[in-house]
């Protein structure tokens, strides 16, 4: 006998929890490899152990696990070359012709 998911509460919301953690790993993906570009690309830092869009593959399959990971290699105080960053976007560059 075939069981309607509609029909079936349990079933129904185990289809809408395995939906939103697609879909919330989909984002954390596409999070994790758009910041791991923007360090390379723009504050110039190396990327820890592989590149972007291996974190954002680790990411998409790993979840929040990873993305935790991910945080405290390139983002948190464990990592020195935050430091600098974290200067940069305190203390942007004066550039010529800006009020200050």
């Amino acid at each position: 006998m075939l069981i309607n998911p509609l029909t079936n509460p349990a079933i129904f919301a185990t289809y809408l929890y395995w939906l939103a953690l697609i879909v919330v790993h989909i984002f954390f993906g596409l999070a994790v490899y758009r910041d791991a570009q923007a360090l390379e690309r723009q504050h110039r830092v190396k990327l820890f152990f592989v590149t972007d869009g291996i974190w954002g593959l680790a990411a998409l399959i790993g979840g929040i696990l990873t993305v935790a990971i991910y945080w405290a290699m390139h983002h948190s105080t464990l990592c020195p070359m935050t430091e600098g960053i974290q200067a940069e976007v305190n203390n942007p560059p004066i550039l010529p012709g800006s009020k200050t």
